[in-house]
């Protein structure tokens, strides 16, 4: 199968990267040093399930690959006015445009320019970085992208990149509720990434803090109230399970809105708590806690707030990053 990845860092360098391991031909949009250092020595993984160098084609233009069968669209939503027009020169006949970006919109933004007959909806969950141009480290037995049609349905389309996605270090979850499935993923990063962004703290700080835990389920509830006046549903235990994994992992925990903000690149804000906030005000949903940390952050969602002095968090912890949030 022709795959085309549009951007190939953390999550879709990731994935581009088993894919073409397993004999699919792969094609990076990217640019840049990254773009420059797989073209010299290949693109580098370091994963739970090996170590390997595969050797795409890496090109900035779309139109050097043409029509392929598979587009996995992995850009931060900030970059979609730049990234969107590069779909267009890959879609063939029964191209399937796949994005896993953050955010329970993002999927209806590609589907708005190029239309639900194209585009499955679909997140991912992933703890990946690059720590420098042309290397991928993938941390955790966790790979996993998630997707479906907006009616639920188990089409030719989904089967088709269920098989193609199908592979050693890729985990694939078709599902039957895709709204929902996107809605569970924003619980907790919505809430936890915005958090730690807001109070300039790591998970462990947010944990010591005597108002931390409290105000993350708080945000968490918030969401769940907006999405269920939308008609998402939930598992009863969804926060508590939320909750429960934070804790469990808060030393490695790392939002990659966080490392945006510390980078002083732009912030997923408006595609992550704002969105909650908008359909909040949208449903007649209070969502005054998840205002609170959207006002916070708002002056910085162009970018440049981590390099002004704001300094870092979690020093010293490897810097993990990617759609997972």
């Amino acid at each position: 199968m022709r795959i085309a990845v549009i951007g190939a860092g953390a999550v879709g360098g990731y994935y581009g990267g088993v894919l073409a391991r397993h004999g699919e031909d792969v094609a990076l949009i990217c640019r840049g040093a990254h773009r420059d250092a797989i073209a010299r020595n290949g693109l580098r993984v370091e994963s739970h399930w090996g170590n390997f160098t595969v050797r795409p084609r890496a090109t900035p233009d779309s139109s050097e690959v043409g029509p392929v069968d598979l587009v996995i669209y992995a850009v931060k939503t900030y970059s979609n006015p730049e990234a969107l027009p590069l779909i267009k020169a890959l879609l063939g006949p029964a191209t399937v445009v796949l994005p896993v970006q953050n955010g329970a919109e993002s999927a209806a933004r590609v589907a708005d320019v190029y239309g639900w007959g194209r585009v499955l909806a679909g997140a991912t969950y992933i703890e990946s970085a690059r720590p420098e141009p042309g290397l991928i480290r993938q941390a955790g037995p966790t790979a996993r992208i998630a997707f479906g049609e907006q009616d639920g349905s188990y089409s030719d389309r989904v089967k088709r990149v269920e098989k193609i996605l199908t592979k050693p270090g890729i985990q694939v979850q078709v599902s039957d509720d895709i709204k929902s499935t996107l809605w569970s993923k924003l619980v907790s990063v919505a809430s936890i990434g915005t958090v730690m962004t807001a109070w300039r703290s790591n998970y462990l700080e947010v944990l010591a803090n005597p108002e931390g835990e409290r105000t993350v389920r708080t945000v968490m509830d918030e969401i769940v109230a907006v999405g269920k006046a939308q008609g998402v549903k939930f598992a009863a235990d969804a926060i508590e399970t939320r909750l429960a994994d934070a804790r469990g992992d808060a030393a490695n925990l790392v939002s990659s809105m966080q490392l945006d903000f510390n980078d002083g690149k732009p912030l997923e804000l408006d595609d992550l708590i704002g969105a909650v906030v908008r359909a909040g005000r949208k449903s007649g949903v209070p969502v005054p806690a998840s205002a609170a940390l959207y006002g916070a952050l708002w002056k910085f969602r162009g970018g440049e707030a981590g390099k002004k002095g704001t300094g870092e968090t979690g020093k010293g912890r490897a810097r993990r990053g990617g759609s997972s949030g």
